[in-house]
């Protein structure tokens, strides 16, 4: 009977486990978690780290330390399956022990008062009582896991703020579910027993509709988001559009008037008058130094704000030159593209602003699926601690570098600026690829 015992409770460990990993594919923006290779992964990553909880378990099956081991345990798991968004695998491995204990304490409780025998023996000494609860606990966290994972199978951008917040009310929740479950066996009484399973009802009810409400707050969150850069997107074209017409207009016209401003050119000459004909070119120079072209980069974004941020640096005086090439699958979102390099040359056209020499270089390239992004600025002197955006329209593209940083913790990312010679050079890395 001992080998069906533990036989069941690594079952129900394995299931646990797996579990917990399906929770957390809800917060973690990435298909590639759902193709077979990953699915085996977690699974053999699962089976062992049950092996390790089972270790624990053999010493005491239940105690606020082993709680607290399994947790660790679960979501270091999840840091090694996912290595990604740690703040995010800590809410959801959080969420899924509150959820996963209140529901085992539940079973334990009410099987306790069903089968007349204390919840201490259910929780500590294998039976096939405690086989049977951890069975029906077990099927109950199944079924509740799935219907979480269908409801929310889209997935979004949690903000940091409600992530902390979940997370303080869910150690707050787990800490209460042990205390009170230690209490109920200490003094096994009916009302106690009662009082406890209502309370773990309370909790789980409450971490759901938490889970749901910031998944909502969210969704709202990123919708504004999407619409903001729609909007601003639409500005860009607009601008760029008018840009591109009026050099246009102004080339066509220039063709018109060739013939005859050839026929001055030649008077000019035949009557020796040299000073009539320098005066006429410069003039000339000035109107051919307006673009007749519209830069492509791959993509639509990020054509419409390098075009918009170009127009305005070389209204400034700033020397704009660029070698963009975004390949056709990226793994940067538009908006995000939008934070990064609106962020990026404002601070580059700032920087230029006070420089005798004003020069900005944008560059983009992918080497071996990692996408390379170089902001580079003409820049004499000690840089200044922090460096941040005053443009009108910060609210689309964030403030500062801090919201480029946030943004790289996303996918990975690395930063870097540094100061060379006469010149800012500012460095993104991200792998471009579906992990």
């Amino acid at each position: 009977m001992i080998v069906l015992y533990w036989s069941v409770e690594y079952f129900a460990t394995l299931v646990e486990t797996i579990l917990c990993c399906i929770l957390v594919k809800i917060f973690i923006k990435n298909e590639s978690f759902n193709d077979k290779n990953s699915k085996m992964r977690i699974f053999v990553y699962s089976c062992l780290a049950s092996i390790m909880v089972m270790t624990v378990n053999k010493m005491e099956l239940f105690s606020f330390i082993n709680g607290i081991l399994g947790i660790i345990m679960l979501f270091s798991l999840q840091c090694i399956i996912y290595r990604q968004r740690y703040n995010l695998l800590i809410l959801s491995t959080l969420i899924y022990a509150v959820i996963d204990s209140a529901i085992d304490f539940v079973i334990a409780q009410m099987g306790g008062i069903l089968m007349s025998v204390k919840t201490s023996y259910l929780l500590n000494e294998q039976s096939l009582e405690r086989c049977g609860c951890v069975f029906i606990s077990k099927l109950i966290l199944c079924i509740l896991i799935y219907l979480i994972y269908k409801y929310n199978y889209e997935k979004v951008d949690i903000p940091k703020k409600y992530i902390v917040v979940i997370c303080f009310i869910a150690i707050i929740l787990v800490a209460l579910d042990y205390y009170t479950i230690e209490k109920s066996i200490v003094s096994d009484s009916q009302d106690i027993r009662l009082f406890s399973v209502i309370f773990f009802f309370f909790s789980i009810v409450m971490i759901i509709v938490m889970f749901d409400l910031v998944l909502k707050l969210a969704e709202n969150y990123q919708q504004k988001q999407e619409l903001a850069l729609l909007e601003l997107q639409n500005e860009m074209n607009v601008k760029a559009e008018k840009n591109t017409e009026q050099t246009f207009n102004l080339w066509r016209s220039s063709i018109h008037d060739y013939k005859h401003k050839v026929l001055v050119i030649k008077h000019w000459l035949d009557e020796g008058k040299i000073e009539e004909l320098k005066d006429f070119i410069e003039n000339e120079s000035e109107t051919l130094a307006q673009k007749i072209y519209y830069i492509k980069t791959g993509n639509e974004v990020v054509d419409a704000i390098i075009n918009t941020k170009q127009n305005l640096a070389e209204k400034k005086g700033i020397n704009f030159s660029v070698n963009v090439k975004i390949p056709p699958e990226c793994i940067v979102s538009d908006i995000d593209f939008v934070c990064i390099f609106g962020n990026l040359i404002d601070n580059a056209i700032e920087a230029c602003e006070t420089q005798s020499e004003k020069r900005i270089e944008i560059i983009v390239k992918e080497i071996k699926k990692l996408l390379i992004i170089k902001v580079i600025n003409s820049y004499k002197g000690k840089l200044p601690d922090k460096l941040s955006t005053t443009k009108k329209e910060k609210r689309f593209h964030g403030i500062g570098l801090k919201n480029v940083k946030s943004i790289l913790e996303k996918y990975d990312g690395t930063y870097q600026m540094i100061k060379e010679d006469d010149e800012v050079i500012t460095k993104i890395m991200i792998l471009n690829k579906k992990r």
